[in-house]
């Protein structure tokens, strides 16, 4: 676990950049699952419990997912916003 088990509240906040630019954030309020944002709609791009995005035998988040999540949205984005012009 990330958190004792005896914990009431837990906060992790994690900016995660794309072409150097903050694109999302994995937020955790403990107890609840953690959580991938994109920074600029703020939409809710997936959710992971520990057993999913913790490395083994530690309380540390593999990034990889999440930043990919973060990627594909932006990538998304900029070729909506092409697509406009």
């Amino acid at each position: 676990r990330s958190v004792p088990g005896n914990a009431t509240t837990g906060y992790f906040l994690k900016p995660l950049t794309y072409n150097s630019s903050v694109a999302g954030y994995l937020i955790r309020a403990y107890p609840s699952r953690w959580t991938v944002l994109d920074a600029v709609s703020k939409r809710e791009l997936g959710s992971f419990t520990d057993e999913e995005i913790l490395v083994p035998m530690t309380n540390t988040p593999d990034l990889r997912a999440s930043a990919g999540l973060v990627a594909k949205a932006f990538d998304e984005r900029a070729i909506q916003e092409r697509s406009i012009l």
